[in-house]
């Protein structure tokens, strides 16, 4: 009897292949290692292929476009809005479409090829563009001021009052020709501009009342209107370029410049704190530099190292000075989350970074989950 065995005197049914796991019969197919290591690579290439080509994921490491981008800040990046490159050489393939002004793009800036910049477009090519260092209380600016500042337009008032600040007023005549254009601005309220900076992980556009030592003047966060396109921008009293060459030309501040065939003008959100084509480093950006727009936030974590890192906690006890005075990271958290080797940041090797991570900086992050989910423009 076929599948049946006598076990002293007792049948027993021997095992048939038909009783396996495998209905069929047929042993399970090992897999060659090779073909495993060939399909893992064939997925890596793809990921980084459309990584490279279709949507970019980046994240912020400076405080350049605060607000609209916070260090911290996760982000997804649209790298065929305007070109379809193929990937990992970077050549463009087709060419969809040009960036408009003030749309915010990814590029490579020329003396940092590693890198990747985030800024605003402010300027086109064929564009006379002049920008100025004017006080807000100038009437010539288009502002919608607020009843209540924080700063003084009088410099003979009681100084008890912050300075005004300045602005880098920006006119562009398209295609160097008609009348001079401009953008127009909403100035927020004393309260709505702290609450909007304080979580920023930038200690240049906190208020005075939290930064330790004496300031005279406030960080002021306008709504700007680029064409209909609005966002907020901030600004001080003190012009971070006042004492820098200027990119494209001497006149820039008077008659304007010229920008050349696919070249763009690019700003920083944060205009007293931002690297861009108003200066030597960056100038006017090529087309073909430019990798694509940003898109959306799809996460943001406070970590606070630029808050770690000017911090002292020598001198921090008592009075608060030289910590921090934050609703969110009282003077008490920063002497038991900032470390000594959050001073030595800019330089730490990888494995002072781990530590760092692990020890202190996962410790004191914070989720901003109100940002998650904004679409930028």
């Amino acid at each position: 009897m076929t599948g049946v065995q006598k076990v002293w005197g007792v049948a027993k049914k021997s095992p048939s292949p038909s009783s396996e796991s495998d209905p069929s019969g047929i042993p399970p197919k090992e897999e060659h290692p090779v073909s495993v290591i060939i399909s893992f690579g064939i997925l890596l290439f793809l990921v980084f292929a459309f990584k490279q080509s279709v949507l970019d994921a980046n994240n912020i490491p400076s405080g350049s476009m605060i607000p609209t981008l916070k260090v911290g800040d996760y982000l997804f990046v649209n790298r065929m809005r305007y070109s379809f490159r193929l990937p990992f050489l970077g050549t463009e393939v087709i060419h969809i479409d040009e960036p408009q002004r003030g749309d915010i793009i990814t590029f490579i800036p020329r003396e940092e090829p590693d890198k990747n910049y985030v800024k605003r477009v402010i300027g086109m090519p064929g564009d006379r563009i002049r920008i100025r260092n004017l006080n807000l209380c100038n009437p010539e600016i288009p502002v919608e001021r607020v009843a209540n500042p924080e700063y003084t337009c009088d410099e003979t008032e009681n100084l008890d009052r912050y300075r005004s600040p300045d602005i880098a007023y920006v006119e562009y005549r398209p295609a160097d020709s008609g009348e001079w254009k401009h953008f127009t601005y909403r100035e927020l309220g004393p309260e709505e501009s702290r609450a909007i900076l304080e979580d920023s992980d930038s200690t240049s556009v906190l208020h005075p009342e939290v930064v330790p030592g004496i300031q005279t003047d406030v960080p002021v966060v306008l709504e700007e209107n680029i064409e209909g396109k609005k966002h907020y921008i901030v600004e001080r009293y003190h012009y971070m370029g006042a004492d820098i060459a200027p990119s494209m030309c001497p006149a820039i501040s008077t008659t304007g410049c010229v920008l050349e065939p696919n070249r763009y003008f690019v700003m920083g959100d944060n205009r007293d704190d931002s690297k861009d084509s108003r200066f030597t480093g960056v100038g006017p950006i090529e087309r073909s530099t430019i990798l694509g727009k940003a898109l959306i936030i799809y996460f943001s974590i406070d970590w606070r190292d630029r808050i770690c890192h000017d911090f002292d906690a020598s001198m921090a006890g008592g009075i608060g000075i030289h910590a921090f005075k934050l609703k969110d990271f009282t003077v008490d958290d920063q002497i038991a989350h900032c470390s000594p080797i959050d001073r030595m940041q800019d330089a730490e090797t990888l494995w002072q970074y781990l530590v760092r991570t692990v020890l202190y900086r996962i410790p004191r992050m914070d989720v901003r989950w109100s940002r998650l989910g904004q679409i930028l423009h």
